[in-house]
């Protein structure tokens, strides 16, 4: 018998994914004020994906099926938080580039995160 696709266990992911993020930002925050680590556009994007995966990891795992479904849905819904929460917070338009740059990254992790999420055997 196979499972239905759930709809609050995506939005449960994306809330996890979002929770994560701020977390791990406030995290490099504190590392940024007291370290000499420089700023890097680099961090800021493992955050967005270590995010989505374990986002998205939890999620699968919890499903049990279709983890390659879920992961994706939990990428492209959290860079929609994203871009929506940076249309509201910041004036300027970010770029396009950007953009694709953030959701490739989402919908990768998330897919990977999926799919590893739905292997981990249950205990």
């Amino acid at each position: 018998m196979t499972k239905s696709f759930q709809l609050t266990l995506i939005l449960k992911g994306i809330l996890l994914a979002t929770v994560l993020a701020l977390l791990l930002s406030v995290v490099f925050g504190i590392v940024l004020s007291y370290t000499s680590v420089p700023e890097s556009e680099l961090f800021l994007n493992i955050i967005f994906g270590l995010s989505v995966f374990v986002a998205s990891l939890m999620t699968a795992h919890q499903a049990g099926t279709k983890g390659l479904y879920y992961g994706l849905s939990i990428g492209l819904g959290f860079s929609l938080v994203v871009l929506v929460l940076s249309a509201v917070l910041w004036p300027e338009a970010p770029s396009w580039l950007r953009i694709g740059e953030k959701a490739i990254i989402a919908l990768v992790s998330g897919g990977i995160g999926g799919i590893i999420g739905v292997l981990i055997p249950n205990s």
